[in-house]
């Protein structure tokens, strides 16, 4: 088994990479450039594969569109003729599996987890409220699709939830998480290490591949020091936890090994990410994961996690600034800004927003502004008066757009899914984390969050308790899934 492992991780990391490379020589359309039609061809050969593969009912589809949306991260690495290669696949996926299920009369698919079903409709009535009325006051119209299209990723739930009583492909999707993780850490450290090094400069090629394709961002601390953020981190922490909450478990040691390096490479992207709220996220999620039971193994593990990101913190900070600094001050101005916000400019600018956002709810309270909105802020970092779609509060920014018919449909999402995987520490002090992490961050209702909600619904009963559904599969589930 875990040679398995080792193989497909080795595989998944070779796409990961090829998909990056790829991009920056055959780019998508950027702000600055026209797309190259290379990336439009191979974008549409892989679409061509899937839906093949989706047509013929082989699970091997559907690893296709996993890969995509896993080992693809949050760039916009692949898109044909303007449009995301992953909104494709979804299209065409939903498109076929709603065939089938037309083709075969088996409805009850949908309707096998009623609540979920109800809960779903709730949402898409109130997304397409909150799209009507971001046109209606005139909003953006392409903040408004790019709002809108990831909430049309939660149909994913109904073919994940046969999919997920495969073993192979669980096997084959966990292999490729661990190869995201991986990956992701070269990638950051890389980033890191040629702007350090001065072989990448601010505004030059890389850059602004870096930043509208890979979806990054670069912030230059003058010292040498460079913080790298992508979207793709987003579930830098629940992901992490996922992983500890297993290595509490397991205790196979050859397998825990594997763990163990991948949470410790983890640790090492937030020394570069700092993002204050995911360290809330990773504080709380680690207290779920706390039980009487195990806390000698609970203690010793947090203890070690903590001694791996000190470490792994000044080293990288030691090489980053040539020896002349731990990086120490830095960390403890981020700490120190979440409970003194106005230390520290991008925390300032949050709290300048709040009042704006509070006034738009108060102004539209039951169907908000709609898709799309923005809001009008000075910023201390810039020195002037801006326009932005980044509200910077996640709760915050559903009530400003979908009101309060939003809210309610997204707390009902949100209850459901902690009632249902409350008794499995695994799933549940991931969300919890994620849950913390969007009182800052838009993480529930980015693709990447949404892809995480639906995986934990998929496993809410009866998959959680049988490892099967009540109504056939539409698509093979019994094929050995193809190595890398």
């Amino acid at each position: 088994m875990i040679e398995i492992y080792k193989k497909q991780i080795i595989g998944g990391l070779m796409i990961y990479f090829i998909i990056r490379i790829f991009s920056y020589f055959f780019s998508p359309s950027t702000p600055l450039y026209l797309a190259n039609p290379v990336n439009w061809i191979i974008s549409a050969g892989i679409l061509a594969a899937a839906v093949y593969f989706l047509i013929k009912k082989d699970q091997n589809g559907w690893l296709i569109i996993a890969a995509e949306l896993i080992l693809g991260g949050a760039g916009s690495f692949l898109e044909i003729y303007g449009i995301a290669l992953r909104t494709v696949l979804l299209v065409f996926a939903m498109g076929i599996f709603f065939y089938h299920s037309v083709a075969e009369k088996k409805w009850g698919l949908f309707f096998e987890n009623k609540p979920v079903f109800y809960i779903l409709s709730a949402i898409f009535v109130a997304v397409g409220i909150a799209t009507i009325q971001g046109f209606y006051l005139g909003n953006n119209p392409r903040l408004v699709i790019a709002d809108a299209i990831p909430y049309l990723f939660l149909l994913y739930y109904f073919p994940l939830k046969q999919l997920l009583s495969s073993e192979g492909f669980r096997r084959v999707t966990f292999s490729m998480l661990l190869a995201s993780a991986i990956g992701s850490f070269i990638f950051t450290y890389f980033t890191l290490a040629g702007f350090s090094s001065h072989l990448f400069v601010l505004q030059d090629s890389y850059y602004h591949w870096f930043r509208d394709v890979a979806s990054g961002k670069i912030t230059d601390y003058h010292t040498g020091f460079f913080r790298i953020l992508t979207n793709e981190q987003l579930l830098l922490i629940p992901l992490f936890l996922y992983l500890f909450a297993k290595q509490l478990a397991n205790k196979n040691i050859a397998h825990s090994r594997i763990l163990q390096i991948v949470s410790a490479l983890l640790l090492a992207i937030l020394t570069i990410n700092l993002t204050r709220i995911y360290f809330i996220g990773l504080a709380v999620g680690m207290l779920f994961l706390f039980s009487f039971k195990n806390w000698k193994r609970w203690l010793a593990h947090s203890a070690a996690a903590l001694c791996i990101f000190l470490a792994i913190f000044i080293l990288t900070h030691l090489a980053a600034t040539k020896g002349k600094s731990l990086g120490l001050e830095y960390l403890g101005l981020r700490l120190q800004s979440i409970a003194i916000p106005q230390s520290e400019d991008s925390s300032l600018s949050r709290l300048l927003l709040l009042p704006k956002i509070l006034d738009k709810i108060k102004n539209k309270p039951v169907f908000g502004n709609g898709l799309g909105d923005t809001v009008d802020v000075y910023s201390p970092v810039f020195k002037e008066s801006i326009t932005t779609q980044h509200f910077d509060w996640g709760y915050l920014e559903i009530i400003a757009e979908m009101g309060v018919i939003g809210l309610i449909a997204w707390l009902s999402l949100i209850g459901y899914t902690i009632y249902h995987i409350r008794k499995y520490k695994n799933f549940f002090a991931p969300l919890i984390a994620l849950l913390f992490i969007n009182l800052t961050s838009p993480a529930l209702f980015h693709v990447m969050g949404i892809i995480f909600i639906i995986t934990f619904l998929a496993n809410t009963k009866p998959a959680i308790e049988t490892g099967t559904n009540n109504f056939p599969p539409l698509f093979s589930l019994n094929n050995r899934p193809r190595h890398w």
